[in-house]
């Protein structure tokens, strides 16, 4: 018996197919790569739930973008001030 599966579920599967191919097409590139699909995926993520009526994805994203980067750059005045 085959189980019934809800067009949301299939929008799901769907997406969950294409970003493991992706990260298969993009290992190649090594963390570049990945690090690539997972900000596609990402902003993806943010414009569905926007669309869907949740636009606070959006700013968490941006905070935890702004917090990677004020670590990386922590890091580097670090390395710098060697």
């Amino acid at each position: 018996m085959s189980e019934i599966v809800t067009p949301e579920q299939r929008r799901y599967a769907n997406r969950v197919r294409h970003l493991q191919a992706r990260q298969q097409a993009n290992l190649a590139r090594g963390p570049k790569g990945l690090a690539a699909v997972w900000w596609d995926h990402a902003r993806a993520i943010a414009t569905r739930a926007e669309r869907e009526g949740d636009p606070a994805l959006w700013d968490h994203l941006a905070r935890t973008l702004e917090n990677w980067c004020q670590q990386a750059e922590q890091r580097e005045q670090q390395r710098y001030a060697q």
